[in-house]
């Protein structure tokens, strides 16, 4: 059974919070219930005692190693704030949805998995292997919380303009706020817009002069090193991509 003691020194720095208490399945983060608070107030629920529906799936999820908790907000300076935001995922999910049995009463990183917050708040870095290396895109304009994995893909495989494309580039990794959401292993690289794209819209921009990569998921082991880590990397200088591992 995980143990998630590890986690309140990050949480008692991040003022107000909203969250969500999740059912993981495979690469989804389902959520059952949506809570406010301050410090280790997530973590309480994990030894309260009842029968309730929540508590039920709580020790549930606990012994099969599949509770995830998220940090939907968090920096809220008041728990007046913390509520609305609280009230808003409630409604946004449908009490129908969560075991939350009344409906309740941004910061800038948006929703975030309390491992990524330990890991923002830590101010310890991942550096990218040799053998992993590639290229970094910095999604800060484009990256929103809630995308789903297609946007996020289409958002990291194009469309990129005087993008290093030489076969020591093999991995593509998404990153917003320091934070790897993603990793992807690059195939080949094409001109922009030989691929379709299923959220993205072109028609009124020129990318004749701009590439995007063909490519897929990395391997499971190669995103579990990465993923919600905090990458070490050269500063870009402008540009929305950097070399990482090399």
């Amino acid at each position: 059974m995980r143990d998630f003691s590890e986690f309140r020194k990050s949480l008692e720095a991040i003022d107000h919070y909203v969250y969500a208490l999740c059912e993981i399945k495979e690469d989804k983060r389902i959520p059952f219930y949506i809570g406010k608070g301050v410090k280790d107030r997530c973590l309480k629920h994990l030894k309260e005692q009842g029968d309730s529906s929540k508590q039920e799936a709580i020790q549930k999820l606990l012994s099969k190693d599949r509770l995830g908790i998220d940090i939907l907000r968090h920096g809220i300076k008041t728990d007046q704030s913390a509520r609305l935001i609280e009230a808003t995922c409630i409604d946004l999910l449908g009490i129908g949805e969560l075991t939350n049995k009344v409906r309740g009463s941004g910061s800038e990183m948006g929703r975030a998995t309390i491992e990524e917050i330990h890991n923002l708040q830590s101010g310890e870095l991942i550096e990218i292997d040799t053998e992993h290396q590639g290229l970094a895109f910095l999604l800060n304009a484009t990256y929103k919380s809630g995308m789903s994995e297609i946007e996020l893909f289409e958002a990291t495989s194009g469309v990129w303009k005087n993008i290093p494309r030489d076969e020591s580039i093999n991995f593509a990794y998404a990153t917003y706020g320091g934070l790897i959401k993603e990793v992807y292993q690059i195939h080949s690289w094409v001109l922009a817009g030989t691929q379709q794209y299923f959220t993205r819209n072109f028609e009124s921009r020129n990318i004749s002069q701009r590439w995007e990569f063909v490519g897929r998921k990395a391997p499971q082991e190669i995103r579990l090193k990465y993923r919600g880590k905090v990458i070490k990397k050269e500063r870009s200088f402008g540009n929305p991509f950097v070399k990482v591992g090399f």
